[in-house]
């Protein structure tokens, strides 16, 4: 019995130790992209009764993954019919920071696994449910060459409210593939 409680110690104490600390760093590219190039490759076709195309691993898909970084093209208006984001140089102009979130279930710890016969033991905050973050940048675009100018949104992964974190431009290049780079200004 005293081996079950030390160990319930030192898990408890882990997860306490986890949540106080903010393991992502403070460095953002909020001054480094307004001003910078976006350069996209190719047409990109959006369905019609959509705004968005979404990048992620170098692919361009209909959707996205919540546990990897991502890139969306977002168009303001509704189609019925199909429209097309024409390649080209945009500029950014704006950056805007937003997050997003989804509620996850809390998911139960088995610990009869390590012998201990207690079945599912919920560790955290409680209830059914807990909030997972994405932080995004929503970036204006600009060009002299389009007259239908897409905004471009680009988040890192959802995570835990002390671990979410933006997304780097290895990350932001990587989502977009060889689609469309990222450029920022010297």
């Amino acid at each position: 019995m005293r081996s079950v409680l030390l160990v319930l110690a030192a898990i408890l104490s882990l997860t306490a130790c986890r949540a106080g600390m903010q393991l992502s760093g403070g460095h953002t590219l909020f001054g480094a992209l307004p001003g910078s190039e976006f350069i996209l490759h190719t047409d990109i076709s959006i369905p019609p009764g959509q705004l968005r195309a979404s990048f992620q691993g170098g692919k361009l898909l209909n959707g996205a993954s919540e546990f990897e970084p991502r890139c969306e093209l977002e168009l303001r208006d509704f189609s019925e019919e199909p429209q097309t984001i024409h390649a080209g140089t945009y500029t950014i102009e704006k950056v805007r920071g937003l997050d997003r979130y989804v509620a996850r279930p809390v998911e139960n710890i088995q610990l009869a696994a390590l012998g201990f016969g207690l079945g599912g033991v919920q560790l955290g905050a409680g209830g059914t449910d807990s909030q997972w973050y994405m932080r995004t940048y929503h970036m204006t675009l600009l060009s002299d060459e389009q007259e239908e100018v897409p905004a471009l949104i680009c988040g890192g992964a959802y995570d835990y409210a002390f671990y979410v974190r933006y997304p780097d431009l290895q990350e932001i290049n990587a989502a977009l593939g060889d689609h469309a780079v990222l450029k920022l200004r010297q």
